[in-house]
């Protein structure tokens, strides 16, 4: 009787599960929601045990030159089994190798794309979430909203894509803190932030320290206009908000913090609002959309408090206090509208 060989592994997990091995080593962390979900395969599993045992030595001895070319000839080989998708059987001596190799490979982490990826974190219509990230960082993410995050040596770079975010910066003056949203883009190292994107401005609330606000279109425009119309950058003080447009200046004005940021509690509040707006934050939080189809309408002003997501409080509230009433259409939302007085 032969003994039980290890485990035959296809060489792509094993470019998996060394790429995983770097990626942790680099951001730091014992594990990611995303890993966790790759090491569920049991195939995985083995491939991670394979890699795993060899880190601890390999790592102090990763740039040996004989261990620079392994690793080299290794990655080449695992780039080719990841574009055939094919699983060859591999000896135990070839395993080991492979493995020892990719995992040694810490500077060759770019080869493999599949993992330069940014970090996406997504919230549905009604969910908020926050994600703690590795240097301490803490995203607080709003309804229906969409950011990433790329983490590098020299810089800590997001993207909010849509909706509204709160961002609590861990210090690090070496590695500034940007958040691009639309043309904006918000640069820290140690502060409180917040972004709101889900309306026709792009709105940046400084609730604590200090960042500075550059507008990417405008030092676009630069560079074949000779004088732009506003400045291309703003410094923000705690508790001054920036509204950005495409087609005019930004205004910075005093805000009510504890307003701008009652989301992070699950809160609406408005104060002597437009009805337009307010019902635009509203259906953030609920799957019934409340619709305004009357100008005059949504011009109505009104001011309250709202837990998010209870669509059926606010309707009660404004059509007790303005006159319209409420009525739900074919496609079951609730359209607001005009009630004529006696």
């Amino acid at each position: 009787m032969s003994r039980s060989p290890i485990p035959e592994l296809a060489d792509v997990r094993l470019a998996e599960a060394a790429a995983w091995r770097v990626h942790l080593t680099e951001i730091n962390a014992d594990t990611t929601a995303e890993f966790e979900a790759w090491l569920a395969n049991p195939a995985n599993a083995q491939a991670w045990a394979c890699v795993s045992r060899p880190w601890d030595f390999l790592s102090q001895q990763a740039n040996e030159s004989e261990l620079v070319a392994a690793r080299q000839a290794a990655l080449g080989d695992a780039r080719r089994a990841s574009r055939r998708h094919v699983a060859p059987r591999l000896r135990r001596h070839a395993v080991g190798a492979i493995a020892a190799v990719l995992v040694a490979g810490v500077a060759s982490w770019g080869s493999l794309q599949w993992l330069q990826r940014p970090d996406d974190y997504k919230t549905a219509p009604g969910e908020r979430r926050i994600i703690s990230l590795v240097d301490g960082s803490k995203i607080s993410l709003d309804a229906n909203s969409d950011v990433t995050v790329r983490y590098t040596k020299n810089s800590r770079e997001l993207h909010l894509l849509r909706g509204q975010a709160r961002f609590d910066v861990a210090h690090d003056v070496e590695r500034p803190f940007s958040v691009q949203a639309g043309n904006q883009k918000v640069i820290a190292t140690g502060t409180a932030f917040n972004i709101d994107m889900a309306g026709p401005k792009v709105l940046v609330t400084l609730i604590e320290g200090h960042v500075v606000v550059l507008d990417e279109n405008v030092r676009s425009a630069a560079i074949t206009i000779n004088k732009p119309r506003w400045p291309t950058s703003v410094e923000l003080k705690a508790g001054q908000q920036l509204a950005a447009v495409d087609t005019a200046p930004p205004a910075i004005e005093p805000v009510d913090i504890q307003r701008v940021t009652a989301w992070t509690n699950g809160q609406v509040i408005f104060d002597n609002e437009s009805l337009s707006s307010v019902v635009a934050r509203v259906n953030r939080y609920t799957r019934t959309q409340v619709v305004i189809s009357d100008p005059k309408v949504g011009a109505m002003r009104i001011s309250g408090v709202l837990n998010a997501g209870d669509v059926n409080g606010f309707v009660d509230i404004v059509t007790h206090y303005l006159p319209v009433r409420a009525a739900t259409n074919d496609a079951g939302d609730i359209a607001l509208v005009s009630e004529a007085k006696n």
